[in-house]
């Protein structure tokens, strides 16, 4: 996110969703939280809210500031269901001190700062700063300092519950200034009372302190259910066991978020709610179960594409599995595909393998399946039944918040896809590249962390025929709840100008899933082309929308496209000549693809 942005005269508007488009193209991330409705109350519902207008809808915002989103189709879906929402920014990047009366308005106009854009309040107002404050959110008397990625604002046309609505105020500029060095004035000397050490003579410092209260809140919620009481407890521990203890406000969240979390322990534990056994059901036995996720990995460009061309083709139509009288339990299938052009590419490839296109959903745009998109994918699953669900790739569908190399967030990733499976009866079917190391089973070769061959029900790896490496080979290479399938042998038909190749099965092997991924060597005198390839990579993955260079990284290692180091190369290379630009420094750099017009200057 950008430090910086414009106050346009879209962002005055009254509309939530003109202010709310405005925001989001101006670099800004966005939650929307409860309304005030026209009684006074908080949309919440909760009579006795402590923080009213002013907390996430959790059902979109889960995670609260931390899933603030750009996607402009979850806003449009949150106003369109809540119209009385609040919008809030996350402060990513940015400083507000919120002056809450005559007292902190004093002492702002001693710090004579300068000029800089400002909401109006109910009390006083928001001034905005870009940067973020080095002391962390903090707080004086009528007067709060606001920042981070893990604080939020609000924003105008929002409503507060005194009736008054955030506005923009007329400034001199309407950009924010930047953030002055003498704020620390602002805040009092800390007293002896408020730092004295606890008995233990341990004080919770400050990047633990969230976390400790929150899960005291929801230790304390298990057995007194009862917000104002929570909260009179907690103000003990704040104020005596803190290193920089939190504002009430501060604490009243952190008590609030606890009663979202609170499960009683019944809600968790148990005798078993099923006591009579399922049976197993496959979409391809034993190859593609239903209820789970299967993988088909592969080294890029080998063929995976046109592999879930026949497996859409063989589902929509009906036809027999390859080699095989069964056909599938089922007709229906939902594609996401990040890999290649729907028009140009896949469709030739469906109706050339004989698919019947009036049976197959698509996702019309590529977008990240982040927690919200995940509910919506559920959402659509849950409605329309597919029976295959393939997705095209799972580290691209990741997105770059996730990090593919850590178990836990595959794990977690994956679970999802799992669940959103056994609640349907899907068969969810995920393609994974392998990397270049030849010394591993398949197994390890799956670019990521180690978790994505452990979540899953079914591995097939789509490789090379040992005995003939011109044809195509898929061994199984895990079946957690049957024998493995044998290995398939497909020769790949057509192609040239005018025309894209299928595979058609040939016949089944003894091969194993190590003998068809066994990596061929380069020919003699062959010239390595992967600074070429990462240069065109990273030319076509960048546009002029700046994206960290984490992203470019995370994408071109999905794709083994190169090394760390051989990207990084490139990158210099392309910035000394002008074809990208790095935006901004330091952990927030960011680049972009440079326009026609930064090349011609």
């Amino acid at each position: 996110m950008r430090n910086s942005f414009r106050v346009s005269a879209e962002m005055r508007s009254t509309s939530r969703l003109t202010a709310a488009k405005a925001y989001l193209a101006a670099g800004l991330k966005l939650i929307a939280v409860h309304g005030i409705t026209k009684d006074g109350g908080c949309t919440c519902g909760k009579r006795n809210c402590s923080h009213k207008g002013k907390h996430p809808i959790a059902k979109h915002f889960p995670n609260g500031v931390l899933s603030a989103t750009s996607d402009l189709d979850l806003i449009k879906k949150v106003l369109r269901e809540f119209p009385e929402a609040n919008l809030a920014a996350s402060l990513e990047g940015l400083t507000v001190v919120d002056i809450d009366g005559p007292v902190g308005n004093a002492a702002f106009k001693r710090l004579k700062t300068p000029v800089t854009i400002a909401v109006k309040t109910s009390r006083g107002r928001h001034a905005y700063f870009t940067g973020e404050f080095p002391g962390g959110t903090a707080k004086a008397k009528q007067i709060d300092i606001l920042t981070g990625e893990s604080r939020y604002v609000m924003l105008p046309p929002s409503r507060h519950e005194s009736g008054h609505e955030y506005h923009w105020l007329p400034t001199k500029r309407n950009t924010p200034a930047a953030l002055p060095e003498n704020l620390k004035a602002l805040l009092p000397k800390r007293t002896a009372s408020i730092s004295a050490p606890s008995k233990t003579g341990k004080l919770i410092r400050k990047g633990e302190r969230n976390d400790v209260l929150f899960r005291t809140a929801c230790a304390i919620r298990r057995r007194i259910d009862d917000d104002r009481i929570i909260f009179d407890m907690m103000k003990v521990l704040n104020a005596r066991g803190l290193e920089e203890p939190l504002s009430d406000g501060e604490l009243r969240a952190a008590v609030a978020s606890s009663g979202k979390y609170g499960e009683a322990a019944n809600d968790l534990f148990g005798p078993p709610v099923e006591t009579e056994p399922l049976p197993m059901e496959y979409l391809w036995y034993p190859y593609i179960p239903r209820y789970g996720l299967t993988i088909i990995a592969g080294d890029p460009g080998r063929g995976k594409s046109m592999l879930t061309a026949l497996l859409a083709a063989t589902v929509t139509s009906g036809q027999a599995w390859p080699l095989s009288k069964e056909r599938p339990t089922g007709n229906k299938v939902l594609l996401l595909s990040a890999e290649d052009n729907w028009a140009r590419v896949t469709l030739h490839r469906l109706l050339k393998a004989g698919a019947r296109i009036e049976n197959l959903r698509q996702m019309y745009r590529f977008k990240a399946l982040t927690n919200d998109r995940l509910e919506l994918l559920a959402e659509y699953i849950e409605s329309e039944r597919p029976d295959l669900v393939i997705i095209d790739t799972l580290s691209a569908y990741m997105g770059g918040a996730r990090d593919m190399h850590r178990q836990n967030e595959v794990g977690e990733f994956l679970g999802m896809l799992t669940e959103i499976a056994e609640r349907t009866g899907a068969a969810i079917v995920g393609l994974a590249h392998l990397n270049k190391q030849s010394n591993e089973l398949p197994m390890y070769r799956i670019v990521g962390s180690i978790g994505f061959f452990a979540s899953i029900r079914s591995a097939l790896f789509l490789g090379t025929d040992p005995d003939d490496r011109t044809r195509l080979a898929l061994a199984h290479g895990k079946a957690n709840a049957s024998e493995k399938g044998q290995t398939i042998i497909f020769d790949m038909v057509g192609g040239g100008k005018d025309d894209v190749p299928i595979l058609v099965a040939s016949h089944l092997s003894a091969a194993t899933d190590q003998d068809v991924c066994k990596i061929e060597n380069n020919p003699v005198g062959r010239p390595s082309s992967e600074r070429e390839e990462a240069t065109a990579f990273v030319l076509e993955y960048l546009s002029e929308t700046p994206q960290p260079w984490k992203a470019v990284q995370l994408a071109a290692e999905a794709r083994s496209i190169a090394s760390e180091a051989t990207l990084n190369l490139v990158r210099a290379e392309l910035a000394k000549a002008g074809k990208i630009i790095q935006i901004g420094r330091g952990k927030r750099a960011r680049w972009r693809r440079a326009a026609d017009e930064d090349q011609k200057d």
